[in-house]
This record gives C-alpha cells, structure tokens and sequence, in this order.
C-alpha cells in the first residue's frame, strides 16, 4: 500500500477514534467553563459575558461559538460541539502536512504517521475540550504560505487564529521579519490587521480596557510548570502561593521577567533567522514554541498541540521526543483528573496538583534541552538553528 493511503487510513482512524470519544464522554472542566461562556453569552451577549467574568480571555469569536451550539439545543449536545471543529483541524492538520511533504519532502513518512495518530491530539481533541487544535491548524496554515510565497494569506491566516485566541501574536514576529527581509511584509501586516481588528470591533469600541486586560493581560498558573515548580519546591515563602492570582511582589517581578525573556528571545531569533529559506520558516516558528514552553510561567496541558506540527516539520526525532515525553504526562494528568480508567468527566482541582504536576517535568525536560542545544548552536553559527534542522535547502540561507 502507497504510504501516502497509509497516512490516510490512520488519519481517518484518529478522526473516528475521536468523534467516539468526544460522543461518550463529558471530557474536562474546561469544557463545563465554556459550557458556562456560550449560556450567559447567548442570554446575555458577548459584552455582559467580558464585564462579569474575568476568567472569561477569549477573543470574541471563541465566545460566539459557544453561544451558537448552545442555543441551537439549548446546550443538549454542546460537549460534542465544542470538540468537533478541533477534531477536524486534526485531520486537516495531516492533510496540509501530506502537501508539504510533497513540496518539501520532509517530515519522514514514520513520523507523519505518528502525527496521524498523535496520542497527544487524541486527549486533547478527542477529550480534554479546548479550542487548541483549531489554533494549531491555523497557525500551520499561516506559516505554510511563506512556502506558497503569499504574504496576504500568510497574514489572514494569522489574523484568524488569533480569533481563537491572542498567543499567535508570540510567532507574529518570525513572519513579518520573513516577509520584511523580501521587502513584502506590507500586505501581510494589512491583511493580518483587518481580520483581527474586524474580529475584535466590538469590544474593542465599547469596552477596551475590559477587554484587553482580559484578553492580554491574562498571566497563567504559577506552579504547575518548568521555572515556577521549581521555584515553589525551593520552599521560599516568597514562592510559595500557587494559583492564578494573590502572587507575592517576588513572584510578579519573575512573572513579568519570565514573559519579557519569551519576547525578547523570539524577537530575537525572528531577527537573525529572517534570511533563511522559507522552509526553514517551520524550525524558526518550533524553536519560537520551545522558548516559550522553556520559560512560560505555567502550561495548560492542551496547550502541548501546538508546536506539534511545526516540530514535526523541524525534525523528526525531535518530534518524537516531545510527543513520547508530553503523551506520558497527559496521560497521568487526565487519568489522574479523572478518577482511573475509563475516563468520562476530569475535573482539575488543587488537591490533585501534587500528584500530577511532578510528571510536567518530563516534557518541559526534553523542551528545555531542545532550547538549550539551539542555543549553543546559535552561539557558533549565529542561526539560532536547533543542532538537527532537516529542512531541505537550509544550509543554503543566508
């Protein structure tokens, strides 16, 4: 059988796997919050929804989404619903990968398999309940238009994710200063500020400042991941409160230190990495993502997607390791959430932190090894490549 049917065999394996599973169970509490998000929005609208709940930091497309397939019930069905588009971005996500592989000849056919039937996509699209996967695709497609040489869609790609939500902004710059380097970074910027300005209209006239404290000011969890566990488990009393909020003055100083390293880096790689072949766009956007997986104050588990593609498209026995070390954590942070096997409804709750959050070193582990080796390598090719760049044709940039 031609390895290209394979492919699509396993795709539309995970894709049914998926539906099954997001058909016959409840999946996590962040669905039950967005259940809460489409309610009040379709009863009271999207502006009533920004002014009373803060945890709301969406843009506004997400939350009409959630008002339309709760009341096309009533909210019977919305736990499906919800899962579907990101089911589906999964299975496109192959589709465009098989594309490219045909341009690029990369990633190896073992390893698009593997995207096929990515653990880590099963629990989150299948189960967890996010709008991740949809982000993911498009920040794909985004990226996939420097192949194709077109600015204009490589910006309205962008514009579109970040109606999902606002972290797309982070691999903004590695575009533009790719299209800036070939003196074209103008359509790109109009077409990408059209859509999210489009998108963001009303709040952004009624509301401003609600809306972008909400939307942009959103810190995440301290604790949970990389620099602030550790931190925590020093036994400081200063980095002591774990949580979203009520941090002391030492952990807002590393908070605000933490998020200006991740901009300042991947402006920083943006800049020198410009020049390369627009192949070499996908190790440049992956070495974006392990920035800042390396350095973010806190992850949410769903939040492992997306880098997958762009890894994948790097290299791919890198892609390998990051999916063998995040499916391992996954797997115990949703079987841990959710009482044992089989899983139906995981509720993430403070008591459960001890016991899964120690297994969020494993993948944070393999990331953060994968930032330092790109590093060093940096330091002697002044790339800022990661040591096993497979792209074809990217020994040849500039």
């Amino acid at each position: 059988m031609e390895p290209r049917v394979v492919i699509q065999v396993l795709a539309l394996v995970a894709l049914l796997a998926k539906l099954l599973c997001a058909a016959l169970t409840r999946g996590t509490n962040d669905l039950d919050s967005f259940y809460n998000f489409g309610r009040t929005i379709w009863e009271n609208g999207l502006l009533t929804q920004y002014r009373t709940a803060a945890e709301f930091n969406h843009p506004p497309l997400t939350g009409w989404y959630c008002a339309l397939i709760y009341g096309l019930g009533k909210g019977a069905g919305f736990h499906f619903l919800l899962r579907l588009p990101g089911i589906v971005a999964d299975w496109l996500a192959v589709q465009v990968a098989l594309r490219l592989r045909g341009r690029l000849g990369q990633p190896p056919w073992w390893a698009l398999g593997l995207f096929a039937l990515s653990p880590i996509s099963f629990m989150v699209s299948g189960f967890h309940g996010n709008v991740d996967s949809i982000l993911t695709l498009l920040m794909l497609l985004a990226v996939c238009e420097t192949v194709r040489n077109r600015p204009a869609w490589s910006g309205g790609w962008l514009g579109l994710a970040c109606q999902v939500k606002i972290i797309p902004l982070l691999i903004a710059p590695v575009l533009f200063f790719h299209w800036s380097k070939r003196e074209r970074a103008r359509p790109f910027v109009i077409a990408a500020a059209i859509v999210v300005l489009t998108g963001w209209s009303l709040p952004l006239c009624t509301i401003p400042q609600i809306f972008l404290r909400q939307v942009l000011g959103y810190s995440s969890n301290w604790g949970s991941w990389g620099i602030t566990y550790w931190l925590t488990q020093s036994g400081a009393p200063a980095f002591a409160p774990v949580g979203f909020a009520g941090f002391t003055a030492v952990q807002e100083n590393v908070l605000l230190a933490l998020k200006l390293g991740i901009v300042g880096l991947v402006l920083w790689i943006a800049w020198i990495r410009r020049g390369l072949p627009a192949a070499a766009v996908f190790s440049t956007v992956a070495l974006a993502w392990a920035i800042f997986f390396t350095l973010a104050p806190g992850v949410g588990a769903q939040y492992l997607v997306w880098l997958a593609p762009f890894l994948l498209l790097h290299s791919a026995r890198c892609y390998f390791a990051v999916t063998a070390a995040s499916a391992i954590f996954l797997f115990v942070f949703y079987n841990t959430i959710s009482g044992g096997l089989p899983w139906y409804h995981g509720h993430s709750t403070a008591e459960l932190l001890p016991v899964w959050v120690p297994w969020a070193n494993l993948p944070w582990m393999v990331i953060a090894l994968l930032f330092v080796a790109a590093l060093r390598r940096s330091a002697s090719d002044g790339r800022a490549r990661f040591p096993s760049a497979v792209l074809p044709n990217e020994a040849n940039g500039g």
